[in-house]
């Protein structure tokens, strides 16, 4: 009688966690998908600092090579898990041995501009995935994909131990992102003013250089006229030599966590795509809560 008791108590416990967590998901969910439909999508070229959605394609930068570690692929974004079958009798369990996630930047171009993408922190939804098998708990040769009825085969009937899952976002896939927007300077993070000042400072060590530069009256030193002329020449030499560097771009736009609690997203969709699935999770996450809520009353109601 007390065991029945007690296995009573631990289904209402389950129903009742089933049913706090179905409600969280559901206004999580929501609550993303009112964000994606009351954001705009923003052009890089014209964004505002602030919270944004970008839609483009993802490239690399200059010098960049990010690579699925599983498959060797190019990419601009990778996540990847490891596991090793285990059994216990009849049941087979999978247990993960190694996983890890893309860190490394990668650009969003939208025809307007491009924009950095710093991935850490981010919900990503890839466009790519391979699921294959193999003995070694790292993966050797060909990449074979392991979904639909073949992976099926290969879990449960042949005897591979390892399971290798990779995701990724591939070069030129479109790719919607909604997170904090801001632009930093290149060449021009210092103020020209202020690299003027600088640059004034050092003509300064060389005392008789400046003067025989600027002291066009030839007194010894330098009026308020002519030390105004030795700042301009300052400030034109800035000037010109940023024109001539074009090493660095004016200016970098970054996108990020915002690192406030909102959703920072990358997925492999249109952001009304993005949308729609959030909204049938939470729709989802409501039918499971109305579901768990009226089964956890009627076994009060019928204690």
């Amino acid at each position: 009688m007390s065991g029945n008791r007690f296995n009573f108590w631990f289904v209402v416990l389950g129903l009742a966690v089933a049913a706090v967590y179905t409600f969280w998901y559901a206004f999580k969910s929501w609550a993303k998908n009112r964000v994606l439909e009351d954001t705009p999508t923003s052009r890089v070229r014209s964004a505002a600092q602030g919270y944004v959605e970008l839609s483009g394609h993802g490239v690399l930068p200059a010098d960049s090579h990010i690579k699925g570690p599983l498959t060797g692929m190019p990419c601009a974004w990778w996540r990847y898990k490891v596991e090793e079958r285990s059994r216990a009798g009849r049941s087979r369990s999978w247990s993960t041995v190694d996983s890890d996630t893309s860190t490394e930047p990668f650009l969003l171009d939208d025809g307007t501009g491009q924009c950095l993408i710093d991935p850490r922190g981010a919900e990503v939804f890839p466009g790519a995935t391979n699921v294959w098998y193999g003995p070694e708990a790292w993966p050797q040769g060909r990449i074979p994909n392991g979904s639909g009825m073949l992976g099926w085969l290969t879990e449960h009937f042949l005897t591979d131990k390892y399971r290798y899952t990779e995701h990724r976002l591939e070069l030129r896939q479109h790719v919607c992102a909604l997170g904090a927007f801001r632009s930093l300077g290149g060449a021009g993070v210092e103020d020209p003013e202020d690299a003027a000042a600088q640059l004034l400072h050092e003509w300064k060590q060389n005392q008789a250089a400046l003067l025989a530069r600027f002291d066009t009256n030839h007194d010894g030193t330098l009026c308020a006229a002519e030390w105004e002329q030795a700042r301009a020449a300052a400030l034109r030499q800035v000037v010109d030599g940023r024109a001539r560097d074009t090493r660095i771009p004016s200016s970098l736009n970054v996108l990020g966590d915002p690192g406030d609690g909102r959703s920072f997203l990358l997925a492999a969709c249109e952001g009304q795509s993005l949308a729609r699935r959030f909204r049938h999770r939470a729709l989802a996450a409501i039918g499971g809560f109305v579901g768990s809520t009226a089964a956890l009353t009627w076994m009060l109601t019928h204690v």
